[in-house]
């Protein structure tokens, strides 16, 4: 069984896709290797919600674990993203048994290749039954995952979640106290929302993973151990700053990086885009193609293509943070 536990700056994976939108293995290796020559990132998330998550197909999920395990074997602990397959259109949902057997199916998958955990979203892609609640629905999923697989899991909270399935203070106690449930990671920048899901597992076996990089800061003065964020593939080195600097109390350095994160995001015109070039640019070389996507989520990053000026302009204040790192 794996003894994983999230910590630290974990990079939601970028995806690398050939022109034809299949994925691109040689490519997804050489933008594995990029981010971890940082040595700035505990672990590597894959089929994230910036790797297009919505996007992938029952095999695809197959294919990117077994080349991201395989790549990393001995190198960083790999996470992968195992919920069923759903494009997050809420007009064609799923059928939930199909939904949830493939959940099962793709986390002993990501088991059996050495995952060291497993990430589902909340399941807003089953509807309750009669008589249950959306807290109801949640709480069945995960028993149902728990059963099945001996890694940690890890739940995921995107962006945009509907809000009859955002985790409460009620909701994430339940969750926190299943034996296998390990994190939560919930992408949210209310401050006050944070204080409560924490302060409701405080003295729990259960981490808290900052979902939203600009509220980092303010996540591990609340107790969050990990950050997953698009700053934790561009820019790990400054996210693990800040949190190095808040361990060692060092406040105020501290949010000088978190402020410097915050400056990254705000610049930021397509950062997938942006670092695909950049890999490359650096000596590996990752096509710069993504998916169109229906997901509510993450359709933010369906945006035009980088610009010549944007990269430039972006890259300058990216190497102009960084050097204040090193």
């Amino acid at each position: 069984m794996s003894t994983y536990v999230a910590h630290g700056v974990i990079a939601n994976v970028f995806t690398a896709f050939n022109e034809d939108l299949s994925l691109d293995d040689d490519g997804q290796r050489h933008f594995l290797d990029f981010v971890l020559a940082n040595n700035a990132n505990s672990a590597f998330f894959v089929r994230s919600g910036m790797g297009q998550m919505y996007t992938y197909n029952y095999d695809e999920v197959k294919q990117i674990t077994r080349t991201a395990c395989k790549h990393l074997a001995g190198k960083a602990p790999v996470v992968v993203g195992s919920t069923g397959i759903w494009d997050q259109n809420f007009d064609a949902l799923p059928d939930p048994a199909v939904f949830t057997r493939q959940a099962v199916e793709l986390s002993k998958y990501a088991q059996d290749q050495g995952a060291a955990a497993v990430v589902h979203t909340l399941p807003e892609a089953i509807r309750p039954r009669a008589g249950e609640t959306e807290a109801d629905v949640i709480l069945r999923y995960f028993e149902t995952i728990s059963d099945a697989v001996s890694v940690p899991i890890m739940i995921y909270q995107p962006p945009a979640m509907s809000k009859p399935y955002c985790v409460t203070v009620d909701l994430i106690r339940k969750l926190a106290d299943m034996p296998k449930v390990h994190a939560i990671k919930v992408s949210t920048g209310d401050a006050g929302y944070i204080l409560d899901l924490t302060w409701a597992v405080r003295g729990k076996d259960f981490v808290f993973i900052s979902g939203n990089e600009c509220a980092f800061f303010a996540g591990l003065c609340s107790g969050a151990k990990a950050v997953i964020g698009q700053g934790a593939c561009v820019n790990p080195q400054i996210l693990k700053a800040v949190q190095d600097r808040f361990d060692a109390g060092d406040i105020d350095g501290a949010m000088d990086a978190q402020r410097s994160t915050n400056l990254l995001v705000y610049e930021a015109v397509n950062p997938v885009e942006f670092l695909k070039r950049y890999a490359t640019e650096n000596g590996h070389p990752v096509k710069p193609y993504r998916r169109p996507t229906f997901s509510a989520s993450y359709g933010e990053y369906q945006q035009p293509n980088l610009s010549d000026a944007d990269y430039t302009r972006y890259k300058a204040v990216l190497e102009r943070e960084l050097a204040k790192y090193r």
